[in-house]
């Protein structure tokens, strides 16, 4: 019966376009506020994500320490090492481990095409681009096991080191020298957001293989070992699981915190991510309180409207109209406010969104605009959108609605 009727329910909204006009506006600024903010609080947290993966995907690193407690009859303040040897007892008395990979470094004067520069120079293992997410540009590759199983003098540069070295000209198959030894470059670091590091961002560093950096330095020991668990869920198990058996081996109490130094990414990521979810939530209620604010606005336009029409209502209802009638009237009058105003409110947002999502982001430098760029319109966000603006459509007609539908048709045909 509704659907029948809808021509004369449209027929009554235009007579009061003028009237209608200002709480749609409101409306469809309360529709952007929301979605613009429920974006940009989604690309906070999508963007941390990209960025803190920059460092790696879910590691537990390690590096030597100091005891701090006397154990065993040994006193505290033993420099305790790590070393290559390790990986394989760490391997064998850790299930949990799904990768695991060494690291040395020391800054090293590095030449080539007639320049020079000082970086990083890390030997690491054949397994490091997949846990520290070292993805080459196209034309070259990272490190591999036969480059490591034959000491191999070749080298990956970050693509900062590629530039201030060769400029424009392709690295790839290029000699460079390090520690007056030549290195073939057989890839370049694919530019990566990265606000989590150590010794430097990524595009700073220079790596080769393990095997060659420990014939080409005298440093017994390894300045890093990088696990990667199964699981999310097993990091904080492979951390304790790491102390004891390096505890064993080593001498020192599994539960004193400064023997080892170990950066558990996963749990740092965990608790960093509730931060920006809770900006995330912060920014949508914001929002949502800013669309409530025009919901009140359609709740007194209708209240108005009722009182109004009065008169209008009372002969509908003297003719024989139903309650139901009545009120299909006006939440059907509600809806057509919602929508006009959520559908221009909704469009231009989108609009904003993909124009911020197409300036370029700045790999040498950046910052918070990085983040605030990256604003992300996704499906969920809508639905949780249409769900919340399908509330307010519903409370903001329905008790105007419900008020007309009661009145008593001689009473409101007496209505002045």
């Amino acid at each position: 019966m509704a659907l029948k009727l809808l021509p004369l329910y449209l027929s009554e909204f235009r007579k009061r376009r003028k009237k209608t006009t200002l709480i749609t506006f409101a409306i469809a600024w309360g529709t952007l506020s929301i979605l613009l903010l429920m974006s940009f609080g989604r690309g906070l947290s999508t963007q941390f994500g990209i960025s803190f993966r920059g460092l790696g995907d879910n590691l537990v690193m390690l590096a030597g320490g100091q005891s701090s407690v006397i154990y065993q009859g040994l006193p505290k303040g033993r420099r305790l090492r790590l070393y290559a040897a390790d990986v394989d007892l760490l391997r064998a008395g850790i299930p949990e481990i799904q990768h695991i990979c060494v690291e040395s470094y020391n800054n090293e004067a590095i030449s080539a095409n007639g320049k020079e520069t000082n970086r990083n120079v890390h030997g690491v293992g054949p397994l490091f681009d997949l846990m520290r997410t070292q993805v080459p540009e196209a034309g070259g590759r990272f490190l591999d096991a036969d480059d490591e199983l034959h000491s191999r003098r070749v080298a990956f540069l970050g693509w900062k080191v590629a530039e201030n070295l060769f400029g424009a000209v392709p690295a790839v198959g290029r000699q460079i020298v390090i520690n007056r030894t030549p290195f073939t470059v057989v890839g370049v670091l694919k530019q990566k957001m990265q606000d989590s590091m150590y010794q430097g961002p990524d595009a700073e560093q220079v790596y080769i293989p393990f095997a060659t950096y420990a014939l080409i330095n005298s440093q017994p020991y390894v300045d890093r070992i990088h696990i990667q668990p199964v699981s999310r869920e097993t990091a904080l198990l492979v951390e304790s699981r790491a102390r004891a058996v390096l505890g064993r081996k080593y001498r020192f109490d599994p539960g004193d915190k400064y023997a080892l130094n170990v950066w558990n990414t996963i749990k740092d990521a965990a608790e960093v991510g509730k931060i920006f979810k809770g900006i995330e939530v912060f920014l949508t209620l914001i929002g949502a309180l800013t669309l409530l604010v025009a919901a009140v606005g359609v709740t007194n336009l209708m209240y108005a409207l009722v009182k109004e029409r009065t008169r209008e209502i009372g002969v509908k209802l003297a003719l024989g109209a139903r309650r139901r009638h009545i009120v299909a009237q006006f939440v059907l009058e509600t809806a057509f406010i919602f929508l006009k105003g959520t559908l221009w409110g909704a469009l231009l947002a989108y609009d904003i969104v993909a124009l911020v999502r197409t300036i370029p982001l700045n790999y040498d430098n950046f910052g918070i605009e990085s983040y605030l760029t990256r604003p992300v319109f996704s499906l969920d966000i809508f639905l949780l959108f249409l769900a919340l603006m399908g509330t307010l459509i519903f409370m903001a007609g329905i008790f105007p609605a419900m008020r007309a539908s009661r009145l008593n048709p001689v009473e409101a045909l007496r209505y002045e």
